[in-house]
């Protein structure tokens, strides 16, 4: 069984533009559609154990996965929303598939901080880091946390110091533009020689470069085409058991990409 989610949580990065965005993905492309729309709220509150808004991103992340639990898909697609929205759909699925699944992070941004590491403390620069804890810094229980090995980064361009420093100790994968580009069996290669497990991929827009696509908060130059963005959807879609799609910001009108983008994910 295969379920639709929209999450508009925002407050990771502390900008409603994802909040608006994800409205506007409901209502532009999934119209007519069926589709959990999960609680968000409008609440901002005082930095906790590191991290701005820590109960609201608490209270909602749990209230996501219990809802997950409740439903119990063995496929997903969700849409948000900022990238730390996905956090829950990830423990849900690493749990459901005991330990055993892979994720491919698509990302122009590391997401890789700790708490402790963040400048800012805003939770949008440490979601994949968190997943890859046994409580998500406290934000949610996390039972099978994904090891470095099961994590595939792609597209990274804007790494700080800490995160390349996370990269390097812990050996988790993190590829570029150009090896993508430059090297026509990296996609193939890299399913191959990846477990042979479920497949979860994490699409942040910002991962296309803006001349293709510019609808996100953050854009960074030197991006994704759309095109190398589905040659890597297709070499993992054989065993895809979800796609989250983030970091969407309103462009008035529809997009054929994104049109694309998700009737990929409603076919799942």
């Amino acid at each position: 069984m295969k379920k639709v989610y929209i999450n508009r949580q925002w407050q990771g990065g502390a900008d409603p533009v994802t909040r608006d965005g994800a409205e506007e993905i409901a209502n532009l492309y999934l119209a007519g559609q069926e589709y959990v729309d999960l609680p968000v709220s409008t609440d901002m509150a005082v930095k906790r154990n590191g991290i701005r808004s820590f109960d609201a991103l608490r209270r909602q992340m749990q209230s996501a996965y219990e809802r997950l639990w409740a439903d119990a898909p063995d496929r997903l697609f969700t849409l948000g929303g900022g990238c730390d929205a996905d956090v829950p759909a990830i423990v849900y699925l690493s749990e459901k598939y005991r330990g055993d699944l892979t994720l491919i992070w698509l990302d122009a941004h590391g997401d890789l901080n700790a708490p402790e590491e963040s400048a800012s403390a805003l939770f949008y620069g440490m979601p994949l880091r968190s997943v890859m804890n046994g409580h998500c810094f406290g934000l949610l229980e996390n039972p099978c946390p994904l090891k470095p090995s099961q994590v595939i980064h792609i597209g990274g361009r804007d790494f700080d110091g800490a995160e390349r420093t996370f990269i390097n100790e812990t050996g988790l994968a993190a590829h570029t533009v150009q090896e993508v580009r430059s090297d026509r069996e990296f996609l193939r290669r890299t399913a191959r020689e990846n477990q042979p497990g479920p497949v979860y991929i994490h699409l942040d827009l910002d991962v296309l470069d803006p001349s293709d696509f510019p609808n996100t908060p953050l854009p960074v130059g030197g991006g994704l085409r759309c095109g190398e963005v589905w040659d890597i959807l297709n070499a993992f879609a054989d065993r895809l058991v979800g796609l989250g799609v983030y970091e969407y910001a309103p462009a008035g009108s529809k997009n054929a990409f994104m049109e694309r983008l998700v009737r990929f994910g409603l076919a799942l």
